[in-house]
């Protein structure tokens, strides 16, 4: 596939999550010379749960809303840092104040998806909502792609480059029959706040290991606040997580964390209160990258939001992906692919090592169920 391809197919982009966003601005952005079709699903799991990121994810944010940055970024709020208590009664602190790369934010994460979907749509770039992929086949010279549209048509495209960014189930790549392999996974059990007190003054993400898991805490913009509980699937079924009132109790019995929050967090009553269950995975695809087709973001690797990577490394490999597919485009070599793939697998491995050494530095909780899981030296397996 180079410039100089009289079919001039286009580049199908499946999934429009951040990576799928990240990867379609920075290809534009980039001088990509294939036309950009860009297919969003639409998200089965909703609300979208509210993140912080850290300054890391700064400069490809800049680069990614261009001239609407400053007044995008201002309608999230800023995030100092974070607070946890780790494998010590008394809370340390990771302060963003020197970091060169800028600031830190807590997103509101429909919001944040909603402007990179404006950055695309303002690039010009076809954006498909509504379409699910049924079926991808091989044909030269790319790919047959049948959607199930939103008026449940079958509607077939060809592409002549596959991105896949449809998150976890990377339906492209497996569809093809490339596997994934999982190293673990987590469940976050989240419940949603309104931040009445006017004497809050909470700014930085919040964080407490306990006997069966962790729990994290952020203000998010418009007066809200997210609380999850990070635990996994045989401890949200033994103790019944998912119920509101079993989440509130096992809340109340964090030793720090409980006394960070609004009164008015810890007075609520379990009937008024609703539990959203979702996994999280570390997992990667046994390949990234091959004939005319890459994945990025989640659809690639997977991390425990232990790491609070996940936004930054959705945006940062979209313009990793897109600089190595224009490569590929203009060289037809397939040099470029490979380094991508490189490039992912290294990264996971760097962020394998990070998550290993978070779950064996929690040692107050040493032979306790979750964290031998996350060890991988109990019996009943990583899971």
């Amino acid at each position: 596939m180079n410039s100089s391809d009289s079919t001039r197919l286009p580049t199908a982009i499946i999934g429009a999550g951040p990576a799928g966003l990240a990867t379609a601005i920075s290809l534009q952005r980039q001088g990509y010379p294939f036309p950009l079709l860009l297919f969003d699903a639409g998200r089965a799991l909703s609300p979208r749960i509210g993140e912080s990121i850290p300054p890391a994810a700064t400069p490809p944010l800049k680069d990614l809303l261009g001239p609407f940055a400053t007044r995008h970024l201002a309608r999230h709020l800023v995030c100092p840092g974070s607070m946890s208590v780790w494998n010590s009664e008394r809370p340390g602190h990771n302060d963003f104040l020197y970091d060169l790369s800028g600031q830190g934010y807590h997103l509101d994460r429909a919001l944040f998806e909603q402007q990179l979907s404006q950055a695309v749509d303002w690039r010009g770039i076809q954006h498909y909502q509504g379409y699910r992929l049924l079926r991808a086949e091989s044909r030269e010279p790319g790919y047959k792609l049948v959607f199930r549209t939103p008026d449940a048509r079958e509607e077939s495209i060809r592409a002549g480059f596959v991105v896949d960014a449809s998150g976890s189930a990377s339906v492209f790549a497996r569809k093809t029959g490339v596997a994934r392999n999982l190293l673990d996974e987590v469940l976050f059990a989240c419940a949603l706040f309104s931040a009445h007190d006017k004497d809050i003054s909470l700014h930085h993400s919040l964080i407490e290991a306990t006997e069966n898991g962790w729990w994290y805490g952020a203000r998010l913009p418009d007066n809200r606040m997210i609380l999850t509980l990070c635990s996994d699937r045989a401890q949200v079924k033994l103790h019944r997580y998912q119920q509101p009132r079993a989440w509130l109790d096992a809340l109340k019995q964090t030793l720090w964390l409980r006394h960070q929050l609004p009164s008015s967090i810890s007075q609520t009553p379990a009937e008024t209160l609703e539990i959203l269950l979702r996994p999280a995975f570390s997992s990667i695809l046994s390949a990234v990258a091959g004939e005319r087709w890459l994945a990025v973001g989640d659809a690639a690797a997977c991390y425990d939001p232990i790491s609070s990577a996940g936004i930054t490394k959705a945006l940062l490999q979209g313009q990793q992906a897109a600089a190595a597919m224009v490569q590929y485009a203009l060289s037809g070599e397939g040099s470029a692919l490979a380094g991508y793939q490189d490039r992912v697998f290294a990264d996971f491995n760097q962020y394998a090592g990070v998550r290993r050494q978070l779950y064996h530095g929690e040692r107050r909780f040493w032979n306790a169920p979750f964290w031998r899981r996350r060890r991988g030296d109990s019996g009943d397996g990583l899971i």
